[in-house]
């Protein structure tokens, strides 16, 4: 059970109701986001971040999902993995590739870019200051920006992760589980 209650679209402030509206998928708010909303302000300034990683990160929605992803591995996020595998197979990667993504170092379905941002991705997880050598071959392959964007998105749902757990935020549906059966 969550530790804090699932506010619902009345409780909002009325000029914040419009973020409900906007974030229910079919008639139903993400609990993550029910969570959230225990402080409406911060709610909305979150989601207005996420968007912006989302949509300017400079990486395709595969590889935006392929970040977020590794990430919800690093710091075992149920819920993040849960939710962003849907996201993953909707951007086209197939089942093989995201069960990859926990062995990716050894695995022949990632493309030299695509090894270089999970190496990033996994330095910036375990340490918060990637060496040298690896955001140099990172900054080789992609756009100053897109290194940003990389940086920033492993940071917010590094974050995201550390919310869910500590606020102990249940699933909507069943756990697809770590390794899929396709």
């Amino acid at each position: 059970m969550a530790r804090l209650p699932f506010v619902t679209k009345e409780e909002l402030p009325e000029e914040l109701r419009y973020v409900w509206d906007r974030n229910a998928v079919g008639r139903e708010v993400p609990n993550i986001f029910r969570t959230m909303a225990n402080n409406p302000e911060v709610w909305r300034a979150y989601l207005r971040l996420g968007n912006g990683l989302w949509n300017h990160c400079g990486l395709d929605v595969a590889t935006r999902e392929l970040v977020i992803l590794r990430t919800a591995i690093l710091h075992h996020s149920q819920y993040e993995w849960h939710q962003h595998v849907r996201i993953g197979r909707q951007a086209g990667l197939s089942d093989a590739k995201i069960v990859a993504l926990h062995h990716w170092k050894t695995s022949d379905l990632f493309n030299e870019v695509e090894r270089a941002i999970l190496e990033y991705v996994d330095a910036v997880n375990a340490s918060g200051h990637p060496g040298q050598e690896v955001h140099d071959r990172l900054a080789a392959l992609v756009a100053p920006g897109t290194v940003v964007g990389v940086n920033l998105l492993t940071g917010f749902y590094g974050m995201t992760a550390r919310f869910l757990s500590s606020m102990e935020v249940e699933l909507e549906e069943p756990f697809v589980g770590w390794q899929l059966n396709g």
